[in-house]
């Protein structure tokens, strides 16, 4: 099997490289450097024969790069070297680029879950909300000294919190109203982790074809640093005013911009389907 690292022109990706060099050296490998998204994406289609794509970067690239992914023999393995590299950390605790790379060699791929979105695909969540509003910001937040690209959503969250006004969403599964009020915060989610390492799904399973979705009533401004202090110390769960729905699909009306996988869009209506089993990925298991 050929194994194609699929790498973005970043010093991040060009120090990476040498590891590459050094861990791949007995394979059959091959470093694909392309300008931009739909060039990558082009390549994959194309791609002649079976192949094991190392998608090097954080869960923005994974989602662009998995669209062409989903429903073929391909195999995938994500190397964290984004901003939050959310999904990752459902498949495991290690975090070092050249540890994963080594671990990934040992394992074979296994069918996760994706969700359809409309006409488009993702693997980790899609949120609404003021978690939307703190991820779509998150690279607007201005570098600061000593403080490391890893605590960019905690910075973003403390910027946007007290300008955030209530979103309201309704929510329908199986043609069955499940939610409809004003929130905080709402996310659909295939895996456990976003915004950069928080757990908002502990038992969300890539695998047992169901897609988690959580959502937080409206509360008062003063209260949403209380709520986010309970979400990073994973002790949402059992409040009246937190919501979990274990579905197969879903219909989101909201009038505000979601964030999904680390990408904004707009849609006004958001139709949700897991496609279970749809995507073979090297789980480290």
């Amino acid at each position: 099997m050929k194994h194609i690292f699929m790498m973005k022109y970043t010093k991040k990706h060009h120090d990476f490289e040498k590891s590459i060099h050094d861990i791949m050296k007995d394979y059959d490998y091959e470093i694909v450097y392309r300008n931009c998204l739909a060039d990558s994406q082009k390549y994959i289609k194309e791609f002649p024969c079976l192949a094991r794509f190392y998608i090097v970067g954080g869960d923005g690239t994974v989602h662009g790069f998995i669209q062409d992914l989903v429903d073929s023999q391909h195999e995938v393995v994500v190397i964290p070297l984004g901003t939050g590299n959310d999904f990752c950390r459902t498949l495991t605790t290690q975090k070092n680029p050249q540890e994963l790379l080594k671990e990934s060699l040992k394992y074979s791929a296994q069918k996760i879950d994706v969700i359809q979105l409309n006409d488009s695909y993702f693997i980790n969540a899609a949120c609404f909300g003021l978690d939307s509003v703190i991820a779509n910001h998150v690279h607007d937040t201005p570098h600061i000294p000593f403080i490391p690209d890893s605590k960019s959503y905690i910075i973003s969250i403390l910027q946007n919190t007290l300008k955030y006004g209530n979103h309201s969403v309704t929510i329908f599964s199986d043609n069955h109203l499940i939610y409809q009020g004003e929130m905080i915060l709402c996310t659909v989610n295939n895996a456990q982790y976003y915004g950069g390492g928080f757990q908002i799904i502990p038992h969300a399973d890539i695998q047992d074809g169901y897609m988690d979705i959580c959502v937080v009533d409206k509360v008062p401004k003063w209260k949403i640093p209380y709520m986010v202090e309970r979400l990073v110390r994973r002790k949402l769960a059992g409040r009246k005013d937190v919501h979990y729905f274990r579905v197969k699909n879903a219909n989101v009306i909201c009038s505000y911009n979601c964030n999904v996988d680390g990408e904004e869009v707009s849609y006004g209506h958001y139709h949700f389907l897991i496609k279970p089993r749809s995507l073979n990925v090297v789980t480290f298991q």
